[in-house]
């Protein structure tokens, strides 16, 4: 049985009364395309549309906890995979405007112990994921599965890892590689003597007003308010990754949360001058669409901030029209494949 819970601007009163109505069309169109995909999915989740950082509409469904019985609400929080990485780029840009770190720099200005080919790649190479170092992290947990249980930094991946030839040339073509995030968390930590949680807590959590967003791991004990994830089977499907992962994809977050960050960050000098913002969005791998540490689209003649995120049954799917404040955001505890979520969010953008 499906479980439909329905929230108008975050509230109690229906859109057509908070906002005239014209605001009732939006959102009964909304709910068409909705229901038929949720009708055709085993969906569990929150679809939410948002203008300027608000929720104006929100569809829960399922339960975060089937064990307990427990449903879907408006803070669960769900592990948001890849769109970690964005948080990530957001973090570095904050240190280059206060030039702590520069996006051209040499790795090894922040990591000196790297002493061969990876400490000549720059930073911008490993955010747009073109940096040509291997992933021998994955490879190394491919031959020891132990080592996905690890409670490890990235310091230590680096100074086990850090070492060998470029698979190619930096820039010549686009790998998504889990290593260029574990160099970028090490490189992070050693500049500003704390750690990764630390780093994004003060650089970009608290000054966005985050506060259903935090980090989960194989340190991690049970985390109030987070879903959990499930397989088709049903089955818990919810292994954690180590902590050296956290820039690639460790953060959970709420859909309120998530939408306020694109908007605040995307939209408005809350985070980021306009010369960053535009460092942000800056397509570096065109074939991808891939910009710093995430994709951005041309759809419909405007920009959009493409973030997407898979982590064991999270799914995470963030689209934000770039100076319209406009959002849809989809998120799911129960391994939906990605691209029945981007055919979800390609039907919401224009009713927003």
């Amino acid at each position: 049985m499906i479980i439909d819970r329905r929230l108008f601007l975050g509230g109690v009163a229906s859109a057509t009364l908070l906002a005239g109505r014209a605001a009732a069309a939006p959102a009964v169109a909304a709910d068409d395309i909705i229901d038929r995909f949720v009708g055709a999915h085993a969906f569990s989740g929150a679809v939410t549309l948002a203008r300027r950082g608000r929720i104006t509409h929100q569809r829960l469904f399922g339960l975060a906890d089937r064990e307990r019985g427990v449903p879907v609400s408006a803070v669960t929080t769900f592990g948001i995979g890849s769109v970690s990485k964005w948080f990530t780029a957001l973090a570095v840009l904050r240190l280059v405007g206060r030039g702590r770190m520069r996006l051209e720099a040499p790795l090894r200005t922040y990591l000196p112990s790297l002493t061969g080919p990876y400490g000549d790649v720059s930073l911008e190479h490993l955010l747009a994921n073109d940096s040509g170092i291997p992933d021998r992290v994955t490879q190394a947990i491919g031959s020891d599965p132990e080592l996905r249980n690890s409670v490890e930094g990235s310091a230590a991946m680096v100074s086990r890892f850090g070492d060998g030839p470029l698979a190619f040339r930096p820039g010549e073509r686009f790998d998504y590689s889990f290593f260029n995030w574990v160099l970028l968390h090490a490189a992070l930590e050693r500049v500003t003597g704390r750690s990764f949680e630390q780093v994004l807590g003060q650089e970009v959590f608290r000054p966005l007003g985050l506060g259903r967003t935090g980090f989960v791991d194989t340190r991690s004990g049970e985390v109030p308010g987070l879903a959990s994830g499930y397989g088709p089977d049903g089955k818990r499907k919810e292994a954690r990754v180590p902590p050296f992962g956290g820039a690639s994809g460790n953060i959970h977050s709420s859909a309120a949360d998530l939408v306020r960050a694109a908007y605040l960050t995307l939209d408005t000098g809350r985070l980021l001058g306009p010369a960053l913002r535009a460092e942000l969005l800056r397509v570096c791998v065109p074939q991808e669409n891939y910009a710093l540490g995430g994709r951005v689209r041309t759809i419909g003649g405007k920009r959009v901030a493409w973030e997407t995120g898979k982590v064991q049954a999270y799914r995470t799917h963030l689209a934000h029209v770039v100076g319209e404040g406009r959002t849809v955001l989809v998120l799911n505890n129960g391994d939906l494949s990605q691209d029945a979520l981007t055919a979800l969010v390609e039907q919401l953008l224009p009713l927003i």
